[in-house]
């Protein structure tokens, strides 16, 4: 794909000209949107030898003194979890 096809990706129902896979064209928006929605992304790569790599970086979960999990907050040190 390039880089535009890549991006296209995350359109809902789009699916690439050379698709010969089935499926609505909602999985890749769905997951842009999950990512978003708690403070992370998703990209797509091109991947060494060809294909694509989905790339989704999220925010890490921080505890709480009381057990509760929350994400960092603006400012506080941010580490990302990236996930391949």
């Amino acid at each position: 794909m390039t880089e535009s096809e890549r991006e296209r990706a995350f359109d809902r129902f789009w699916r690439a000209a050379d698709s010969y896979h089935e499926g609505t064209g909602l999985g890749l928006p769905i997951v842009r949107r999950l990512a978003r929605a708690g403070g992370g992304d998703v990209v797509l790569q091109a991947a060494p030898g060809g294909g694509l790599d989905a790339v989704v970086r999220l925010r890490p979960v921080v505890e709480q003194p009381t057990g509760t999990p929350r994400r960092a907050r603006s400012g506080q040190r941010e580490e990302w979890v990236s996930v391949f």
